[in-house]
């Protein structure tokens, strides 16, 4: 659980393959967020509106990476829309997305993040779908005795990459699952804050 990201005090280097594997995940991350967000935004028109979504998920928040501080587990809320193209059996989604997510321990970091991008579906009744989005994300975390002298913030590129199952159970309403990990991009001085969810999620589909 990364709380490195709350001050410069030296502490041991992780071995270059750990680095060069996480860099490699933070990349494709990045990339693949941003693919989801650009295939979303081709589809941003008046054909592919066939439908309005709004969603909302909850859920479970848990960092990613080692720390000498430890952050326990938290939890969070997203708020989803965007205009839904069906064909067949294969849905695009366009999606707006804002969240907050909330960690423990003494650092007692949150997270307020806007982005946009897609989510790509396949089925009728049951629907296995990815999802990915790029934005900007705000991290703000405690003073810590040693570490900072005062609460501290940053501001940068926010991305995730996840995978849902969904389920129309009542017209016009899935009810889902999903697990996604998350990014807020490092600074000069600070890794990233990484972060993975686990939650459910439920989604109104109106029509056009």
């Amino acid at each position: 659980m990364d709380k490195s990201f709350c001050g410069d005090t030296p502490h041991p280097e992780p071995t270059s393959s750990l680095r060069r594997g996480r860099s490699w995940l933070r990349s494709c991350t990045v990339l693949a967020a941003a693919g989801g967000a650009l295939v979303a935004g081709l589809c941003w028109s008046d054909s592919a509106a066939a439908a309005n979504t709004v969603g909302i998920d909850l859920s479970f928040s848990d960092s990613v990476g080692d720390s000498r501080y430890g952050t326990p587990a938290g939890a969070g809320v997203d708020i989803f829309f965007g205009p839904r193209m069906d064909l067949g059996l294969v849905a695009l989604t366009t999606e707006l997305d804002g969240g907050f997510h909330d960690f423990g321990g003494p650092a007692d970091p949150t997270v307020y993040r806007g982005m946009a991008g897609g989510r790509l579906a396949i089925g009728a009744i049951i629907r296995p779908s990815v999802f990915a989005h790029i934005g900007v994300g705000h991290l703000r975390w405690n003073a810590l005795p040693g570490i900072s002298d005062v609460r501290d913030s940053r501001t940068n590129l926010a991305t995730n990459l996840g995978a849902a199952l969904d389920f129309t159970l009542l017209p016009l309403v899935d009810l889902g699952l999903q697990l996604s990990y998350n990014s807020i991009k490092g600074g000069a001085d600070t890794p990233a804050f990484d972060w993975a969810e686990a939650g459910a999620h439920v989604i109104f589909v109106f029509g056009s």
